[in-house]
């Protein structure tokens, strides 16, 4: 009696997981804008993600290359979402045309596996003048 219920829940447990976990925006996507860009995203709960973003212009010929990151917390739809950083050094009041409150980074998904982004503000603090946030990546799993 106890060997059928013990094969059966043998064979339960050698499944795999349930697709209801998985969550087709987590992971890493790779991609290009004025230089190479890598994100990474982990769902938290909800719509709430942890998001990292790098960027990086190797130096070429002598001339000077550019990196850098930036990393937070996000809230995303299938189809997208804005991305805010508060500045560590802004400051209240100057004139400076690069001092702003917030980096802002668009997030655009099409459902395919690649996401598009746009550095839309105050996000030269994060990174050197040769490169960016922007550009169009893809999901590590597209095409599987």
């Amino acid at each position: 009696m106890f060997r059928p219920v013990l094969l059966a829940a043998l064979c339960l447990a050698a499944l795999p997981a349930l697709a209801q976990d998985y969550d087709p925006l987590e992971g890493l996507y790779f991609g290009h804008g004025e230089g190479e860009l890598t994100l990474e995203l982990t769902h938290i709960e909800d719509d709430r993600y942890a998001i990292s973003i790098d960027t990086l212009v190797p130096m070429e010929n002598d001339l000077p290359g550019c990196g850098g990151g930036v990393e937070g917390e996000v809230l995303l739809t299938k189809k997208g979402g804005n991305f805010f950083v508060e500045n560590e050094f802004y400051v209240p009041d100057s004139p400076s045309p690069t001092n702003q409150r917030l980096c802002e980074i668009g997030l655009t998904f099409d459902g395919k596996g690649n996401l598009e982004l746009e550095e839309r503000s105050g996000c030269l603090n994060y990174h050197g003048a040769a490169c960016g946030f922007s550009g169009t990546l893809v999901h590590e799993a597209a095409g599987i």
